[in-house]
């Protein structure tokens, strides 16, 4: 999956490069994708390293535009208050 320069900063900026990016990619092909209701964005949240982190791809699904780590908790009330759905709903 292509990555946006946007992405790619983000990811520099919390020291991913190289063999580390290869096994944030893994990490990435495992996670669960989800619709967010409220800016109608698809992404996708896996756990990498000890933790959920998020991607949000580009309209068309090719390309990841940013990422960063999040907390269960965030995940838990995102999905549990029904801003992330499953894109099939």
């Amino acid at each position: 999956m292509e990555l946006t320069r946007h992405a790619i900063d983000k990811l520099e900026t919390y020291g991913i490069r190289n063999g580390h990016l290869l096994s944030w990619r893994e990490a990435l092909e495992k996670g669960e994708t989800f619709l967010d209701v409220t800016s109608g964005a698809t992404g996708s949240v896996f756990w990498w390293e000890g933790r959920p982190w998020v991607v949000i791809f580009s309209q068309d699904g090719s390309r990841v535009v940013t990422t960063y780590p999040t907390d269960q908790r965030t995940v838990t009330n995102r999905r549990g208050g029904g801003r992330w759905i499953s894109p099939s709903t």
